[in-house]
């Protein structure tokens, strides 16, 4: 018997929000009017539905960390990397263009000595790097108008800062660089949290722009590739061997994997049961979506037999050699029920 759509509302944002936003986050059903759990079940409808139709996902993350807290050398260097010297346009807080390596140079200078001032060196972060990407074929010009819109949005304080776009690598990718401090003298101070929403916010604004996209962790999508940081690329590409990075997950990294997954599993699940329960008929057809993409998850395939938790009476069974490794045609298909 279907269940009313007020309660499916409440599981839904329940269990959508330790899906999508912070897995020890209690529901907002309860401290929400009953309209407002409408609207914002509405709104993770919206979610799920991008992710199951697997929506290109943005990328948005603070590059140079190092580098960013040597004061004003680095800060003069990383505008010249950003502009390839004055070749590509620099856009302000303002909307001004910035062009030239004349017009940088003066910038700079502008940055060191206006405002609160940034030094030559610094032991502290004195400008945030951070990168907006999305995969090649995305429009370019929106990709550049979302950033200008996420930019004014959430700097939008009189804080300076500027953004270039770059067109000379197939995924279209803004760098913009914004100083730590505001006109109050308070510094940024980003946090995990504060880069997921700006990755939620990116998104909003590519949307907002015609381009469609999303904006979820890794783990809520079974992802399991693990990808090399800027240098390490950059080592990559130039045929060196990184040290301490290792291309594949060891076994101890394996095991901790699976284990952050179990909690998606059980998210993704008690969605699922919820929209089989709706008086919707849509609502019933996500789950079944539910269900398809779950099953195609890659951590799926990679998973042990059995999974050790502590309140395991049985005995675990042998894990079983992923399809990768085992080319016979006679191999057995891996479980992907468990």
């Amino acid at each position: 018997m279907p269940y009313p759509k007020v309660y499916i509302d409440a599981m839904l944002l329940n269990w959508g929000d330790r899906l999508f936003q912070d897995p020890f986050k209690h529901a907002r059903a309860q401290r929400l009017s009953r309209a407002g759990v409408r609207d914002e079940a509405t709104r993770m409808r919206d979610q799920l539905a991008r992710t199951l139709r697997r929506t290109p996902e943005v990328m948005v993350k603070i590059t140079n960390k190092a580098s960013s807290a040597q004061g004003m050398g680095a800060v003069r260097r990383h505008l010249r990397y950003i502009s390839r010297n004055g070749q590509v346009e620099l856009e302000d807080q303002d909307g001004d263009r910035i062009a030239g390596s004349e017009a940088v140079h003066d910038l700079a200078r502008t940055w060191q000595l206006g405002g609160w001032g940034i030094p030559e060196t610094s032991h502290r972060r004195e400008v945030f790097n951070v990168l907006f990407s999305m995969p090649p074929g995305t429009n370019r010009q929106a990709v550049r108008d979302a950033a200008r819109d996420f930019a004014a949005l959430e700097f939008g304080d009189g804080r300076a800062y500027v953004f270039a776009a770059h067109d000379d690598e197939p995924h279209p990718h803004v760098h913009l660089s914004v100083q730590v401090r505001g006109p109050d003298g308070r510094r940024l101070n980003p946090r995990k949290q504060d880069l997921r929403r700006w990755r939620e916010r990116f998104a909003e604004q590519l949307r907002a722009n015609g381009v469609e996209a999303n904006a979820t962790a890794r783990r809520t999508r079974g992802a399991t590739q693990r990808y090399p940081k800027q240098g390490v690329a950059h080592m990559l590409a130039r045929g060196e061997v990184p040290i301490y990075w290792r291309g594949v997950a060891n076994a101890g990294q394996r095991r901790a994997g699976w284990q952050s997954h179990d909690g998606v599993f059980a998210a993704w699940r008690e969605i699922a049961q919820a929209m089989a329960a709706s008086p919707a008929r849509l609502d019933r057809e996500m789950a079944v979506g539910i269900a398809d993409f779950v099953e195609a998850m890659p951590v799926r395939w990679d998973a042990p037999a059995v999974i050790n938790r502590p309140q395991q009476k049985e005995p675990p069974r042998p894990e079983r050699t992923p399809p990768e490794l085992d080319n016979r045609p006679d191999a057995p298909r891996p479980d992907v029920d468990r």
